[in-house]
């Protein structure tokens, strides 16, 4: 066999180098492609593309006297945190959405969300209103006009709206555009993905998490609207669809339902309130002529309590005294009522004295009597008793004429 010469074995080395040269130029093109593409480093492995691990960042240890102590800001104070993340729950027809409209509408015109101060000085601010449910014109828009709302200060997504989730990158560019004191989700489920079990904490966490994080990072207040499972077993918290974990991450939760024998009348109770004690249950009704949203008045019954209402879990021991219960709360709008007139009523509805008595103990009733004379007694519900307004005394007139 006939041996290569040098410069054979040169032009081929030098062949070799510049065909590796174009191999490793081509690796690093498409290296650099798939950065663009993914927004992470890649590696060339084992004749393979993929994405490279990125390094664990230390974990540090930190004094908590060089922690500075935050105050809570509010949009609305106890129910609604501001840089957090709150849920509202309720079973489908209740209005969960129409409240939310309203509650929108307040933030629009820097007004009162029942009888309760919005943050920032009643200062007008932007929300951001994300449905996958409801239709823009015919329910969002429509809502919001009977609420009040000031249209130029909502926006929402009308193409392509159920491609969204909690970590796509154009829920942080919404925050970043519209700056807004609110943010809704409805229904949160729609933003978790349909590739994710709800029921799996692992997998939910790290999604909801995402949202948690952005919350915080721009100071929005955002309210995920929820279902209630369809089995209507369980208290309040377990009632809600998905992962306990999701229930965990958000610091209020506030749920919506129709008060037994009432359904016209619907109550907002908070059952979780992990940033300040929790509010009182707020009653109302819908009227789309008269504002949308109608306060009726306030008491101190969780959604348990009306559960248990209804379902006569309750009654089967004491059936007067919790239709006594229902008697008083329904006929206090005010918060507080002559004990006369409330005794009369009970009567109507043949309901004795000794029933609305243990019903006054167990709801905390507080008995005052008026200035007048001759003075009466008034009944107040727990909270009320500065609203309460005691009639200017009469001074009756005395005839000293004598025949």
């Amino acid at each position: 066999m006939e041996e290569s010469s040098p410069g054979r074995r040169g032009a081929f080395a030098e062949e070799k180098r510049d065909s590796d040269a174009e191999e490793l130029q081509r690796i690093e093109e498409r290296l650099e492609e798939i950065r663009q593409e993914k927004d992470c480093v890649a590696v060339f492995d084992n004749g393979k593309y993929r994405p490279a691990k990125k390094p664990r960042e230390m974990v540090s240890l930190v004094c908590l006297a060089d922690i500075e102590e935050e105050s809570v800001n509010w949009l609305y104070c106890p129910y609604v945190p501001r840089g957090k993340v709150t849920l509202c729950a309720a079973y489908p027809g209740v209005g969960k959405t129409y409240l939310l409209c309203y509650m929108a509408a307040c933030v629009t015109n820097g007004k009162q969300f029942f009888n309760l101060v919005p943050f920032e000085g009643n200062l007008p601010q932007n929300v951001v209103y994300l449905t996958a449910e409801d239709g823009i014109g015919d329910t969002i828009k429509k809502r919001m006009r009977e609420c009040g709302a000031d249209m130029d200060r909502v926006f929402v997504v009308v193409d392509n709206k159920t491609q969204l989730m909690f970590d796509s990158p154009e829920i942080e560019d919404y925050m970043k555009q519209a700056s807004p004191a609110l943010m809704i989700f409805d229904p949160f489920q729609a933003y978790i993905g349909s590739d994710i079990d709800m029921n799996a904490p692992n997998k939910t966490n790290e999604r909801v998490g995402h949202i948690v994080d952005l919350a915080e990072k721009y100071g929005t207040a955002v309210v995920l609207i929820c279902h209630f499972n369809k089995n209507q077993k369980g208290d309040a918290i377990t009632r809600v669809l998905g992962s306990t974990d999701i229930m965990g991450k958000c610091r209020s939760y506030i749920a919506l339902g129709n008060v037994p024998g009432e359904d016209d009348i619907k109550f907002m109770s908070h059952e979780k309130s992990s940033l300040a004690k929790r509010g009182k249950t707020i009653l109302f009704e819908i009227d789309p002529d008269n504002g949308g949203i109608v306060y009726l008045g306030e008491n101190s019954l969780t959604m348990d309590d009306y559960t248990a209402i209804r379902g006569k879990q309750k009654a089967k021991a004491a059936p007067a005294v919790e239709a006594a219960k229902l008697l008083i709360i329904n006929n206090m709008p005010e918060g507080h009522r002559p004990a006369k007139e409330l005794y009369e009523l009970a009567k109507a509805n043949k309901i004795s004295d000794s029933a609305m008595y243990r019903a006054k103990e167990e709801l905390g009733i507080i008995t005052k009597k008026t200035k007048e004379f001759p003075p009466k007694n008034v009944w107040i519900l727990p909270g009320h008793e500065e609203e309460e307004q005691e009639p200017e005394p009469v001074q009756q007139e005395l005839d000293l004429q004598t025949d």
